[in-house]
């Protein structure tokens, strides 16, 4: 059952009690009719957008900071577009070189300060200072100088033309320069930043007791959009998903942001409950070890990959929320190929093609060999995932059908990432969850010995570099997805990866909960027209 009435008015009442120190609120007279409740498993980082890294934190700073524009989820179709926010327009120059934003000039700061170019610049300074140390400053790179020519228009000047100028200019929320500015760069890191936060958001801050709750309320200078229709938001951290769910069950949630598969099911029998199911910008697989002479070779890849059924890690693992992974773009992408296919499940065909490259049971116990050497494997994940966990088991029991003696290998979340940046290892199973902005060079360039990036299996393959290289260059959309349905058929070709699933994001949200709008741009897209009637 859902808590009622008086309960909710107790609970409102000492958890207001219990932020008094810390925001100076009172208690309140009303029940929490007007109270949205959201259960979530960790704390905000910072309230500061510049020093944390987590998504939970950008998605609840995103209410509380302005941006530039607003991304719309409309990247299915094309790249995605952008909608006016603080800025009412913008536009490019001539040279493709410049972008100049043109400011509402009606928008204040819940202090009662106006919000101007002066903010738009001290932010790109913080993105880029090196003390900040912001972990998206990559997103500036081609950002040559950010200038004022007014209080309400601001420049940007790039250094190259590409893509994604307006995407990196606006990448970041607008931060307040007349309060910020105040503290140097050097003592950002050690700055208790709750009590300096202005907002221009729907929502400001009203309190916040570390590991329990976090409480905004409704800004009353909120002049981007219509005010919030619901007065008060809770985040209620909780120490683990079995609280979370027993939590949600028992009514205490209106909405959590990720649900398991096998979660799903008794979710969607609470009749107080429903299941968001929408596309997840992730896909699951299995990153191979190029450099390990067993693997080095494009057919033992593919065979691999042939011989892992991923139906049955469809049906048991995601509990049918999840398709089959065709290739490094997801399927919900633009510039995704259509023409291309999953690698089919075929067992008998990853034999021939074991044994076309040298593989072959000579001595008939079961494992394959070549030149003395039996055809040994690792598959590595995180111990903190259970469903890699799981696909490593179903993954490394297809594998031994076909004579690879396969052996699963689970290790805390640090030592996974240390053994994927050293090359320490076989095969992994992880999940990327891409950026609507599309970017290969990462994952998929060749990479020099002493850089770091993601390529961890070491790929290489001169004609993907040339291509990759290329479309960095192209702003006809046409010409940029016919050269990344190329890239992509050049690395299905090699099978880098065996690519997986494409799993989906599921959340729950209560049936009180009115006029929610879900995409999987953030769980909160439009949090200030929600309604609890």
């Amino acid at each position: 059952m859902r808590i009622t009435t008086g309960i909710k008015a107790a609970f409102c009442f000492i958890l207001c009690l219990a932020l008094i120190v810390s925001s100076g609120c009172t208690p309140p007279t009303e029940d929490l009719s007007d109270t949205l409740v959201i259960g979530v498993l960790a704390d905000i980082q910072s309230w500061n957008p510049y020093l944390t890294e987590t998504k939970f934190s950008e998605d609840l700073l995103a209410l509380v900071y302005p941006s530039l524009a607003v991304e719309m989820s409309d990247y299915h179709d094309h790249p995605p577009t952008f909608a006016p926010a603080l800025a009412k327009s913008w536009d490019l120059g001539s040279d493709g070189l410049g972008l100049t934003f043109h400011l509402r000039q009606d928008l204040v700061w819940n202090d009662g300060q106006p919000v101007t170019a002066d903010d738009v610049v001290f932010t790109w300074k913080a993105q880029t200072s090196e003390e900040v140390g912001w972990y998206g400053a990559y997103t500036k790179d081609f950002i040559d100088s950010v200038e004022k020519i007014d209080d309400f228009t601001v420049s940007f000047r790039f250094s190259q033309v590409y893509a994604y100028r307006l995407m990196d200019a606006n990448e970041g929320l607008i931060i307040p320069s007349h309060l910020w500015g105040k503290i140097p760069f050097s003592d950002w890191h050690s700055t208790d930043w709750l009590p300096h936060v202005v907002g221009a958001g729907p929502f400001v801050p009203v309190g916040h007791v570390p590991q329990q709750d976090i409480v905004l309320g409704a800004n009353p200078s909120y002049r981007l959009g219509a005010p919030a229709t619901i007065d008060r938001v809770v985040w209620r951290i909780v120490p683990d998903q079995l609280s979370l769910m027993t939590q949600l069950l028992a009514g205490e949630f209106d909405f959590v942001n990720s649900l398991a598969p096998e979660e799903a099911q008794r979710v969607e029998a609470d009749p107080d409950l429903q299941v968001v199911d929408i596309p997840h910008r992730g896909y699951t697989h299995i990153c191979w070890n190029t450099t390990r002479p067993e693997l080095a070779d494009p057919r033992v890849r593919r065979a691999l990959g042939m011989a892992i059924n991923r139906q049955t890690i469809i049906d048991t693992v995601y509990r049918g929320y999840a398709r089959p992974s065709a290739g490094p773009i997801l399927s919900t992408m633009w510039a995704f190929d259509d023409s291309l296919e999953p690698l089919p499940y075929d067992p008998r065909q990853a034999s021939l093609l074991l044994n076309s490259a040298g593989w072959n049971d000579t001595d008939g116990d079961g494992t394959l060999e070549k030149d003395g050497r039996p055809l040994t494997l690792e598959l590595l994940t995180n111990a903190e995932n259970h469903m890699r966990q799981d696909i490593c088991m179903l993954a490394t029991r297809d594998l031994r059908a076909i004579g690879v003696q396969a052996t699963p290998k689970t290790v805390e979340w640090g030592t996974f990432l240390s053994r994927l940046r050293d090359g320490d290892f076989d095969g992994a199973v992880n999940r990327w969850v891409e950026p609507t902005q599309i970017d290969l060079e990462d994952v998929w360039h060749t990479t020099p010995e002493a850089l770091e990036s993601s390529n961890y299996g070491r790929y290489s393959n001169p004609e993907v570099d040339r291509f990759i290289e290329e479309v960095a260059d192209v702003r006809d959309i046409e010409l940029q997805k016919e050269l990344y349905g190329q890239i992509q058929h050049l690395i299905v070709a090699d099978q880098p990866y065996t690519f997986l699933v494409e799993g989906r994001k599921l959340r729950a949200i209560s049936t009180r909960v009115q006029g929610s709008i879900q995409n999987d741009a953030t769980p909160y897209f439009n949090l200030e027209a929600w309604k609890l009637p």
